[in-house]
C-alpha cells in the first residue's frame, strides 16, 4: 500500500515538472503546441498581431509562425468539441455552440449527441426550468 502511493506521488511530481509554460514555448519556437494548447482549453484562437505582441513579450529576435500556430489550433479545437462536449451544450440546454459552432453545421453524430443531452435536461428540469 505505501509503495503504491509512494509510485504515485513519485508520479505526480513528475507529471508536474513536464508542465511547459506559454513563455517555453514562445522561446523553443514551438509555434504549433502554442496553438493545440489555445484549442484544446476552448479558447479562441488569437489573431497574428496577438501571437506577435505575446512574442515580442518574450524576445525581440523571435518570429512566430502563425500557420503553424493555426494547424496546431484546428487540432486541439477537434480534441475540445469533442462528442461529451457536445452532449454537455445540450445538458446545459445552450443552443449556441460557441467555439465549437463548427460541430453544429456539420450535423451527425455531434448533433445526435447534443440533442440526447439536451433531451435528457428537458427530462430531468421539464420545458419551462431554462
Amino acid at each position: 500500500m505505501v509503495a503504491g502511493l509512494l509510485t504515485w506521488l513519485i508520479g505526480l511530481a513528475a507529471g508536474c515538472a513536464a508542465v511547459v509554460t506559454e513563455d517555453e514555448l514562445i522561446r523553443a519556437e514551438n509555434w504549433y503546441q502554442l496553438g493545440f494548447n489555445d484549442g484544446k482549453w476552448g479558447e479562441k484562437a488569437i489573431s497574428p498581431p496577438t501571437l506577435e505582441a505575446q512574442v515580442s513579450n518574450v524576445s525581440k529576435d523571435l518570429q512566430p509562425d502563425y500557420s503553424q500556430y493555426q494547424e496546431g489550433y484546428q487540432v486541439g479545437i477537434e480534441k475540445y468539441c469533442s462528442l461529451d462536449r457536445v452532449e454537455q451544450l445540450g445538458l446545459e440546454g445552450k443552443t449556441d455552440w460557441g467555439i465549437c459552432a463548427f460541430r453544429q453545421a456539420e450535423g451527425g453524430l455531434y448533433q445526435s449527441f447534443w440533442q440526447q443531452g439536451f433531451n435528457r435536461r428537458m427530462h430531468v428540469d421539464g420545458p419551462g426550468d431554462f
